[in-house]
């Protein structure tokens, strides 16, 4: 348990004690860090969507999460004046409750019958739309008389934490170090495991079952998806040691963004700067061996949920890719460089280690050359974005054994266009 989920219960501001049955229970009363307390008079907040319980005296134990009850209280919280007792008149009360009582069903279903559950308005709800209520078979027709007249008007959700990525390619292992300002965690993956973390992350993109985990020896990734409120699109992301359940890291995220950030960062040191040699580059079984890891981890399906299409989950059909190429441009009109970072072609041409392959993409020279002449006609997003285009439409004219990836993206700014920097992940561009 985080050492701030709990304190005792009369630090806790408005709440009203009320004579219940002996039966234990736990009691949903929003307040300033606070979701619920129990019946030993014990506030719990909602950190990391954890709902728990592991006091001595209070059995049995339980603990599971509820993705996305952290951010429904946090909305709460930042349209309150706690000092002054009140919440923004704009307020939903109607809208929140709603999906408080989801929130509270989840809990419910989940939680020992030997335990009772309770839901009641904050202390600055005075609307009076709802009062105090004891869980039950019945409470579906409460909540679906509530949806009827609820609207929800939440345009993003109050918070996001966007995972930093990086990589560190090691004799057959990939290292991974997630961060978040100060909290970190690193873990790695065998190659022999990569087409495990693809399964895993098409199961994510799927979202059949509420909870998706990748177990290894000494950890496991959990990830589970948001099915009550506002933002189905997002979900909880954990680390956790295997043995016992200390938690190593966890992040609130969309689910997307999340899918994009890992695959990305994975692929990208897979696919670049592999050989020991860059005056020869390897063939026949030496080069299949070297880039086999690349392609267990390599999924039509998780490229096509990146850019808003319809995953392909049950034929993956794709070619062994043993070669890569990323666009951008530098002085001198060289616009494509190779697996080790070696200039490798222009708008005209592009020279695999198989041949060159003549490229015909009306605009391209022209784009190539804002280094060399650069006039101020486009801002830089005018120019990344027309840069873009152009890629995709060279993708086209480029055999399947080749992946082409483009400029870079920043997964902590992920609708940041950035300008193109080696240390980030490459974007890798879609046919």
């Amino acid at each position: 348990m985080h050492k701030d989920m709990k304190f005792i219960s009369p630090l806790c501001r408005g709440i009203r004690i009320r004579s219940m049955k002996k039966k234990h229970y736990i009691r949903i009363s929003p307040d300033y860090n606070v979701l619920y307390v129990d019946s030993e008079g014990c506030c719990y907040s909602a950190f990391g969507d954890e709902i728990c319980n592991e006091e001595p005296d209070l059995q049995p134990h339980f603990r599971f999460v509820i993705p996305g009850i952290e951010e429904w209280i946090r909305r709460y919280e930042l349209a309150t004046d706690f000092a002054a007792t009140t919440t923004d008149p704009t307020f939903n009360w109607k809208s929140w409750h709603y999906e408080g009582l989801c929130f509270a069903k989840a809990i419910w279903e989940q939680l020992p019958r030997c335990y009772s559950l309770y839901y009641e308005p904050p202390f600055e709800d005075k609307s009076a739309i709802i009062g105090h209520i004891e869980f039950d078979a019945q409470i579906d027709t409460l909540i679906q008389q509530f949806h009827k007249d609820v609207c929800h008007k939440v345009l993003v959700p109050s918070f996001t934490d966007n995972i930093e990525f990086k990589i560190k390619r090691c004799a057959e292992q990939l290292k991974i170090l997630f961060r978040i300002n100060r909290m970190k965690a690193e873990v790695s993956i065998p190659f022999t495991r990569l087409s495990g973390v693809r399964n895993w992350l098409k199961c994510i993109i799927e979202g059949n079952e509420p909870v998706i985990t990748l177990q290894f020896p000494n950890w496991d990734l959990h990830f589970f998806r948001q099915t009550i409120g506002s933002h189905l699109e997002m979900g909880q992301f954990w680390v956790m040691k295997s043995s016992g359940r200390e938690i190593l890291f966890q992040a609130y995220v969309n689910t997307k963004e999340f899918v994009k950030g890992m695959y990305l960062s994975l692929m990208t040191k897979l696919g670049f700067y592999l050989y020991d040699n860059i005056d020869a580059y390897p063939s026949g079984e030496e080069r299949l061996s070297i880039w086999t890891p690349y392609n267990n981890l390599k999924s039509r399906s998780i490229e096509l949920f990146i850019i808003n299409h319809a995953p392909l989950f049950d034929n993956e059909h794709k070619t062994f890719v043993n070669e890569t190429f990323v666009m951008f441009p530098e002085y001198g009109g060289t616009i494509f460089w190779d697996t080790m970072g070696v200039g490798s072609g222009d708008y005209n041409e592009l020279y695999s280690d198989s041949g060159a392959i003549k490229i015909d993409v009306p605009g391209l020279k022209k784009w190539s050359e804002f280094y060399d002449n650069h006039d101020n006609s486009q801002t830089f997003d005018e120019y990344w974005h027309e840069g873009w285009e152009l890629a995709q439409k060279v993708r086209q004219q480029l055999p399947d054994n080749i992946d082409l990836y483009y400029m870079c993206f920043d997964p902590k700014q992920p609708h940041t266009i950035v300008s193109y920097n080696c240390m980030l992940p490459r974007i890798l561009v879609f046919k």
